[in-house]
């Protein structure tokens, strides 16, 4: 809480003011101290830097968490598409090369690494041309 009594610093520069400086000098000083006052009341640049810095920071964080990767959908599909025939190990591949295919496609929007590989949709389906030959759902 902010002391109502001046200080000793204060009641000097009050003292100095009212009796050492003259009419023309006192609105000198007034006017320093309004400029003063006003650069006093703006915030730090480096407060407002530091706000941007951890706003951008937390969308591109948020953004990567909300990236799925392919693992736990592994381990689902592993645990829940059962069978050790030819046909469940197909269902695996499958439904995981859809899910590669569906991080290809997100990626392609925001890496450019991924959108320099597979600029075209076109360029997807000849990488994965060998993927048309096999059909799942056939017995």
């Amino acid at each position: 809480m902010k002391c109502c009594c001046p200080s000793k610093t204060q009641s000097i520069h009050v003292a100095s003011y009212r009796c050492v400086l003259t009419n023309k000098q006192q609105e000198v000083f007034e006017r320093l101290a309004r400029h003063c006052n006003k650069f006093a009341k703006l915030i730090p640049v480096s407060f407002v830097l530091g706000f941007y810095v951890t706003q951008a920071f937390q969308r591109w964080w948020g953004q990567y968490t909300s990236f799925p990767l392919p693992d736990n959908l592994m381990m689902v599909v592993s645990g829940n598409v059962h069978g050790t025939d030819e046909r469940g190990r197909l269902l695996r591949r499958t439904l995981m090369r859809y899910a590669n295919l569906s991080s290809v496609l997100i990626l392609r929007s925001i890496s450019t690494r991924v959108c320099k590989r597979f600029p075209t949709l076109e360029d997807i389906v000849e990488a994965g041309k060998n993927f048309a030959s096999e059909n799942v759902w056939e017995e």
